[in-house]
């Protein structure tokens, strides 16, 4: 996957027109900033629910090479808050009840855990052929999305809210690599191996993302009812793009727009593009811009969407925040 300055170079390189046309905004933005933990100075958001919840690191800033952090901790906020420090579980998602996937090393293997609002952990089920699992999404009915790794294969597994104490593998090509990245309401999955993108439908069923160029390569990071974004990529060209859960393409959003991270409730996408040069969030509505989000830090990273579409959730200058439509 290409860099941000990577792709500012190809912008360069290309002379390309940043973002396009754009409908006037609807919102004025009003930031608000996290809350830190005592005798900490820096906080990135892994992902949040969309509301109440959000997930993370939080730390000290290393004022030596190698620079970032040190001391570094899972973090979970509730409203902004920080209510809940995990010492060696790394969290990676929340749901809207505010239970945490994650993962821990247990015995010298990773494994994925679940940790509930309150700080009560359980490791997700294992089993014994496996040489490690991670747990990588989950949604708010609490089902889970990850993978497991048996000598050089790779596994897709979900642990269902449904059956606990069960989980179900589902088949995948061959590949050297597998990460999911997002699960919506009806189960379905997305993520990327080292070569391709996929979406999983509600039966389970493995489609790639359909992709265009040269070594084209579509990446997702958010689903939502169906419907996935990320980025589209080849060795000539970049955009955002949202797909079908068949993993046809539904529209590519070009015009300086790098990658989509979110969906909201009324199929808002945001994600990183180019205003004016400079890469930063924007929303985007049908392929076009709808909001440019000039009123938004530069610094701003946008993590999630409401389902209102009247928050934006991310990490601002290392700090997790939020901006509402006021």
């Amino acid at each position: 996957m290409r860099s941000v300055l990577a792709a500012a170079t190809l912008t360069a390189a290309l002379g390309l027109v940043p973002v396009g046309t754009s409908q006037a905004a609807a919102c004025q933005w009003q930031k608000t900033v996290w809350e830190l933990p005592p005798t900490t100075n820096l906080g990135t958001l892994y992902a949040s629910d969309g509301g109440r919840y959000g997930v993370g690191v939080t730390g000290t800033r290393s004022s030596t090479w190698p620079y970032g952090y040190k001391e570094k901790q899972g973090t979970l906020w509730d409203n902004g808050k920080v209510v809940l420090w995990l010492p060696s579980i790394t969290p990676v998602d929340v749901n809207a009840a505010g239970l945490i996937a994650g993962n821990d090393l247990f015995d010298g293997t990773f494994k994925g855990v679940t940790v509930t609002r309150t700080g009560a952990s359980a490791v997700l089920p294992f089993d014994p052929s496996w040489d490690h699992s991670t747990a990588d999404a989950i949604n708010d009915a609490g089902d889970i999305a990850g993978t497991a790794a048996v000598g050089s294969k790779r596994i897709l597994v979900v642990w269902p809210a449904s059956a606990p104490g069960t989980y179900r593998e589902l088949a995948v090509p061959d590949t050297g690599s597998l990460t999911a990245t997002d699960i919506d309401e009806q189960g379905r999955i997305v993520g990327y191996t080292d070569t391709e993108g996929f979406v999983t439908d509600t039966s389970g069923q493995w489609h790639t993302l359909a992709a265009q160029g040269p070594n084209g390569m579509g990446t997702p990071w958010a689903i939502r009812d169906g419907r996935a974004a990320g980025s589209m990529d080849n060795d000539t060209s970049y955009a955002a793009a949202e797909w079908n859960d068949q993993g046809s393409l539904v529209r590519t959003i070009k015009n300086g727009a790098i990658s989509a991270k979110a969906i909201g409730g009324a199929g808002t996408v945001g994600g990183l593009g180019f205003v004016n040069s400079t890469p930063r969030a924007v929303l985007w509505r049908n392929g076009v811009v709808a909001d440019p989000l000039s009123g938004v830090s530069d610094y701003f990273t946008l993590t999630a969407i409401s389902t209102d579409e009247k928050t934006l959730i991310g990490s601002d200058a290392s700090t997790p925040a939020q901006y509402n439509c006021v």
